[in-house]
């Protein structure tokens, strides 16, 4: 299994986050909403698998492959591992060809199916979003006791700069935000300038009075014929964090025993 796990704190990626902030907000209005099951994936179709991908990596228009569960802006697109890539002639006449896309031995999870998410065939960033209702476990997230697991593959092309960035949005009552999440692909640098996707995570504590959570994958535009921004495997699991063991408090009880016994001894 390829794995890459790297600090992302410093990183900041200028180009088209005005752009993706006012597209995040938007879509939560329209994000499809679906009910929230502890200990299990609350991320509807988080591997592209349900639908068609795009078998060549240009699809544009009415040619985007449907995304169950997800509601897209721009291009956003899914796009089959081994597309066999495209043709395009540059401004200037050049004739180039795209080739090389992820495929089946490219870095990336072992079980990585048919298809993975794409930034898609335009010159532009783009999103895919849904809303994930948690009243059913809210019980538990009100007394501070609903922990996160935050992950995915996220990944680009060779040295080209376009990101995928997962991030959530815990919302209160009122919609209102409680606090947010995000995991980030590597840097062209950090992926030593090779195609595929590297495992990141993050984790943390659903904050108290969390009634949903916004999902929302995030396609960074910087420069090339397409958006060469990956994602596949995307996974937000929610437990409940284990209360103290009794076996612990006994233990910790009968060590202040002893320790008393033996300073009256003494």
């Amino acid at each position: 299994m390829n794995q890459l796990n790297l600090p992302f704190d410093n990183l900041i990626v200028k180009i088209g986050v005005t752009l993706i902030a006012g597209i995040s907000s938007s879509l939560l209005l329209s994000s499809p909403i679906y009910a929230g099951t502890l200990n299990k994936n609350l991320i509807v179709n988080g591997d592209a698998e349900k639908g068609q991908g795009d078998p060549i990596g240009n699809a544009v228009g009415a040619s985007i492959p449907v995304i169950p569960g997800w509601t897209t802006t721009g291009s956003f697109s899914v796009l089959q591992y081994g597309a066999k890539g495209f043709d395009f002639t540059t401004p200037t006449g050049q004739p180039v060809s795209v080739s090389g896309l992820p495929d089946a031995n490219s870095p990336g999870p072992v079980n990585r199916g048919q298809n993975l998410f794409y930034g898609g065939g335009e010159r532009g960033s783009s999103s895919a979003s849904q809303l994930i209702n948690v009243a059913d476990i809210a019980s538990i997230i009100d007394k501070g006791k609903g922990a996160f697991n935050l992950s995915g593959w996220l990944g680009g092309y060779t040295t080209d700069l376009d990101s995928a960035q997962l991030d959530i949005s815990f919302l209160g009552q009122d919609n209102q935000s409680l606090g947010k999440a995000s995991i980030i692909s590597p840097t062209p640098e950090q992926r030593n300038n090779t195609t595929g996707l590297f495992f990141q995570s993050n984790k943390g504590v659903v904050p108290v009075g969390t009634k949903s959570i916004n999902v929302v994958l995030n396609a960074n535009y910087v420069r090339g014929r397409v958006n060469d921004a990956y994602a596949d495997n995307l996974s937000l699991v929610v437990t409940k964090v284990p209360e103290p063991s009794s076996g612990l408090f006994l233990f910790g009880t009968c060590s202040v025993m002893i320790w008393g016994l033996r300073r009256k001894r003494s």
